[in-house]
Formats: C-alpha cells, sequence, structure tokens
C-alpha cells in the first residue's frame, strides 16, 4: 500500500470515528458514577429546580455543601480521566514509568500552584481584578494563539 492510499484510508477511519452529537463537550456515562454519587446529582438538581423557582439566594447558601460536593466529584472524575489518559498516550513508546513519573510530579505541583495563585486573586480588591482583567484584554493572555510571547 503506498502513503497516498494509507492516507485517504486514515482520513476515511477518522470520519467515521467523529461524533457529530457531542458538539465541543467531552461526555461522562452518568451509569459510572457510584449509587451514592448519583443520589447526591439528584438531590442538586432538586435544588437547581427549587432554586429556579423561588430565586432565594439564602437557599443556595444552605446548600452550599451538596452543591459544591458535587462540583467535587465531577472534577475529581475529570481529573482521574485527565491523569490516566495523558500518561497513557505520551507513555506508549515504552517509558510509561517514566511518563507517569513526571506527568504526577509536574501535574499535582501545577494544581498546588494554581490553588495557591487562586487564593492570592481571592484577596484582591475589585478594582484590582477589573485592572487585571482589563490588562488580560488589551494585551491578550500570555497563551493566547495570538500573542507575541510564545
Amino acid at each position: 500500500m503506498n502513503n497516498m492510499q494509507l492516507a485517504k484510508r486514515v482520513e476515511n477511519l477518522s470520519d467515521k470515528l467523529k461524533d457529530s452529537s457531542s458538539g465541543n463537550l467531552v461526555h461522562i456515562d452518568f451509569n459510572s458514577f457510584s449509587e451514592a454519587e448519583k443520589l447526591l446529582f439528584a438531590k442538586v438538581d432538586e435544588i437547581e429546580e427549587k432554586y429556579r423557582e423561588n430565586g432565594s439566594m439564602k437557599f443556595l447558601a444552605e446548600n452550599s455543601d451538596l452543591i459544591f460536593k458535587n462540583l467535587e466529584v465531577i472534577f475529581r472524575r475529570v481529573r482521574e480521566l485527565y491523569c490516566y489518559v495523558v500518561p497513557e498516550v505520551l507513555g506508549c513508546n515504552g517509558n510509561k514509568e517514566i511518563v507517569e513519573f513526571f506527568f504526577k510530579l509536574h501535574f499535582h505541583s501545577f494544581e498546588a500552584d494554581l490553588a495557591k495563585c487562586l487564593a492570592n486573586v481571592r484577596r484582591w480588591s475589585e478594582k484590582d481584578k477589573e485592572e487585571f482583567l482589563l490588562d488580560l484584554r488589551k494585551n491578550g493572555g500570555f497563551f493566547s494563539p495570538n500573542s507575541e510571547r510564545f
């Protein structure tokens, strides 16, 4: 098989694998969650429905522990998926153990650094936040594709 035929077969396979129904969202199978997690999701759905009915911020505040637990469960699942997939893909050339070591080192350091940064941002005044956002919008983010900072 020549290169042109191989490229055409790969392109055809890629087209067949596209999921046009999902858009840009990643879906996690609801059935993969435990029964306790499903109950938590149902309870938070009830809270959301009641909030839509009464619009009470006090009601949300009273249920904030459940809401945050719901977000924590989803975040944990996404983190588990990411931390499984990335080393698998990057380590497929036989260096999986080394890739896993460096991935864990940098990923967990990233989360700790991000948490520290966000804790600092929470202490910023509204004026500081507005000035930061204005500068960000004006000059672009450090990692924006159009940035000259790369």
